[in-house]
């Protein structure tokens, strides 16, 4: 379990090391932004995502790798989604 963690904090930075986990981030990412172009703002769709995260993390790992996931994602830095090079803030 803690390999497929370590892929999904890859695909945070957008490190393409495994064809199927960039397929799967490019597609959600594009949802994502889908509901921006349709009126929801940001930081809305942001949370919601992360809701939904937490709860599939909280059901697929222990708690300590829940704790550690957590702990991991909160000290990744990323760099913000710009469009048309302009940061959305």
């Amino acid at each position: 379990m803690m390999h497929l963690i370590l892929k999904i904090l890859l695909a945070l930075k957008m490190a393409p090391k495994n064809k199927d986990l960039q397929e799967i981030y490019n597609r959600i990412f594009a949802d994502a932004l889908a509901y921006t172009d349709n009126g929801y703002p940001l930081p809305m769709v942001a949370a919601t995502y992360i809701a939904i995260a937490l709860r599939l993390y909280k059901s697929a790992l222990s708690p300590e790798e829940y704790k550690m996931m957590v702990s991991t994602v909160v000290e990744t830095e990323v760099e913000p989604y710009t469009k048309d090079k302009k940061t959305l803030h």
